[in-house]
């Protein structure tokens, strides 16, 4: 049985790992490496392992059901051995990233790469998103949780009151101005105050995917879906 040693190092070392990750589905998912450059296939009934300097050779392992780690899913066969990290990656060759960490050992041989789908760049221009969830918990969505992004402006809604303001983005970091809420009490503001909270410090953008987004600090969390 193939062993993997601890991940804290790994995780102490790199990046953030994304607040709510997602287990593989059933879909096709993709990973690869450099240096050599290999790459894997897990699809819903096996796992493909193929490397450029071998054209031709590839070791085709039948999927098992993965092991929920701490940190990700981990796959474990007689040939293939595969620990999911979910915490940002870059493919060391160019300026994609993915948002997962790969733990690969094929045979005797250990490679790292990158997995899942490439991230979409860091933008919010023109944007409009449904707020889903704050630190965790849903909102239940609809037209009172949104978030909208035009030029250099922002305004939202977490629930209660309507609130604008001005952002500003450097790298994956949003920076808001100072927002100016409307003044309605509500007999539910939670979600407003933690979402304000939270945005008065920069967030990290984490893109989880194409339409799915979570801004995350040391005050807490709030997942969006993008409408638009």
């Amino acid at each position: 049985m193939i062993r993997f040693a601890p991940l804290l190092a790994l995780l102490a070392a790199g990046c953030a790992t994304v607040p709510t990750p997602s287990p593989i589905s059933d879909d096709v998912y993709r990973a690869l490496g450099t240096e050599p450059f290999w790459s894997l296939v897990i699809s819903e009934r096996e796992l493909v392992f193929t490397e450029a300097n071998a054209p031709g050779v590839k070791i085709v392992q039948r999927r098992p059901r993965p092991i929920i780690g701490f940190a990700g899913e981990i796959y474990q066969t007689k040939r293939i051995g595969v620990n999911i990290v979910h915490s940002r990656c870059s493919d060391g060759m160019s300026d994609r990233i993915y948002p997962d960490k790969i733990q690969l050992r094929v045979d005797d041989r250990s490679f790292e790469g990158c997995g899942g789908q490439l991230i979409p760049p860091a933008t919010l221009l023109n944007s409009s998103w449904t707020v889903e969830a704050v630190n965790g918990r849903a909102t239940g969505g609809g037209e009172r949780f949104h978030l909208v992004f035009e030029g250099d402006k922002l305004r939202g809604r977490f629930g209660c009151n309507s609130t604008n303001g001005t952002y500003s983005i450097a790298a994956t970091t949003m920076t808001a101005g100072r927002l100016a809420p409307t003044r309605m009490a509500c007999p539910d503001m939670s979600f407003e105050i933690q979402a304000v909270r939270i945005l008065a410090q920069p967030v990290e953008l984490n893109f989880a995917a194409r339409d799915r987004l979570i801004m995350i600090n040391a005050a807490g969390s709030i997942a969006l879906r993008r409408q638009h």
